[in-house]
């Protein structure tokens, strides 16, 4: 009886692990943000909180510590949505990805496809019992405001307390534009036209920027994402080879306040056309490939060792 016991705990340990992203559930979410709360920037608050609220009661479908943190511009009131898994002290990993748009566009890649994503890995996650390590996932607001100072945006109001509250950061992952993948040749542009000929030609890869600071946690990311990816390619990027557009991401207050990144991209507006355009819509997305990288992140993130 106790060796059936035994067999059945290792059984369900083995199916938890597995767990997999569903491409029909990342698309539902891209829908309902790019079509339902549409346009979700400053100037329509109004879809900024109907974004919000439908982030937040999906994460609470998978943990109970959910919570908004919101500060005001011009006494209007924003906030990024924030939900944790694993234990309450001790180190943490921040995943992150930002709701607004850019302009009066549906954002289904830019950054639909991120926000999705944080809302599978927190389903994903929340199974996992005895974490050794808190991950925060933050839904960011206002990262995609031209006019508006970098100081003011989601991303630096949440980098910004985890260095006033003394939080210890393991690191920073980023989503920005995970749901544009092609296999059409020539479709993958790059600042310099010389990286065609080192990461190739078609817009098919998932890419990690590493900044140049990373140190244990990027790399070992990179290891791991590296061994748990199925079906897609990745292609690692470093400031030697890159370009400087990266850095200045929804990545780059966590960069400048000093904790080590990773951001996760199909490198935006160098392969989607639609980037930033009206066209930006979520038929045109790669579900399939966009739940694989979903799959690698909750692989990593199961599998992380400090």
């Amino acid at each position: 009886m106790r060796k059936f016991f035994v067999i059945c705990i290792l059984i369900f340990s083995i199916f938890q692990l597995r767990a997999q992203s569903s491409k029909d559930s990342l698309r539902k979410h891209v829908v309902k943000l790019s079509e339902q709360a549409f346009p979700r920037n400053a100037e329509n608050v109004e879809y900024l909180n109907r974004a919000a609220d439908y982030i937040r009661a999906n994460f609470l479908r998978s943990t109970q510590r959910v919570f908004f943190q919101k500060y005001e511009i011009e006494r209007v009131l924003f906030k990024n949505v924030v939900a944790s898994v694993g234990p309450d002290t001790g180190y943490r990993i921040i995943v992150g990805a930002n709701y607004d748009v850019h302009g009066n566009t549906p954002g289904a890649d830019a950054n639909a496809s991120g926000v999705a994503a944080l809302i599978e890995l927190t389903r994903l996650l929340s199974k996992i019992k005895n974490l050794p390590f808190r991950i925060d996932l933050v839904a960011f607001t206002l990262c995609d405001y031209d006019s508006l100072s970098a100081e003011k945006w989601g991303n630096y109001m949440h980098a910004k307390s985890l260095m006033e509250n003394n939080i210890k950061v393991l690191g920073v992952l980023t989503l920005a534009g995970i749901g544009f993948f092609t296999d059409v040749p020539h479709t993958q542009r790059y600042p310099h036209s010389y990286l065609k000929w080192v990461y190739g030609h078609r817009g098919n890869f998932i890419s990690l920027y590493l900044e140049k600071q990373a140190g244990f946690f990027p790399n070992q990311i990179r290891r791991y994402f590296k061994q748990y990816v199925k079906g897609l390619k990745i292609v690692c990027f470093k400031p030697l080879f890159s370009w400087n557009k990266f850095s200045e991401g929804i990545q780059a207050p966590y960069v400048k306040m000093g904790y080590p990144t990773v951001s996760i991209s199909n490198t935006g507006p160098y392969r989607n056309k639609y980037y930033h355009y009206d066209v930006d819509t979520y038929e045109t997305l790669d579900y399939q490939r966009m739940a694989a990288v979903v799959n690698m992140i909750y692989e990593t993130l199961t599998r992380y060792k400090q």
